[in-house]
């Protein structure tokens, strides 16, 4: 009889921890989802269109993050990070693409002038920020 609790509370608690995870994990996923609907021609035949959606891909979280650590930005994550809560606002597409639209304007380097915005860079088939190859997830 101790073997089956032990075992119906081993699994409740590794369900319960993995569940906590996924919700961690959800609301990161929502936000790219949303950066893939708006921006990836997923149907194009053009090839700067499916180069751009190679790029999204192979980046993974690293269009908004740096490196394996979720909770360092780059300057397109932290741009997004001054308009989302990643816990309130992960259910929100309008409040998402609010803010993805609002920080196209914004310059990958704020101090340059001559700087391209983010959205200059998409339009032109770029990632918001260049990754690094030993970046990409």
């Amino acid at each position: 009889m101790r073997t089956k609790w032990s075992v119906l509370v081993v699994s409740a608690i590794v369900l319960g921890a993995s569940c906590w995870g996924m919700n961690a994990a959800w609301a990161v996923i929502q936000f790219r989802n949303e950066f893939v609907a708006r921006y990836v021609k997923k149907e194009s035949k053009e090839p700067k269109d499916q180069a751009f959606a190679r790029l999204v891909e192979e980046a993974k979280c690293n269009i908004c993050h740096v490196g394996t650590d979720r909770k360092q930005r780059n300057v397109y994550g932290q741009a997004l990070d001054r308009l989302l809560d990643r816990t309130k606002d992960a259910r929100n597409k309008e409040k998402i693409q609010a803010a993805l639209a609002e920080v196209e304007s914004e310059k990958v380097d704020p101090k340059d002038p001559k700087s391209a915005t983010f959205g200059d860079r998409i339009k032109a088939g770029e990632l918001p920020v260049p990754v690094p190859k030993e970046e990409k997830k």
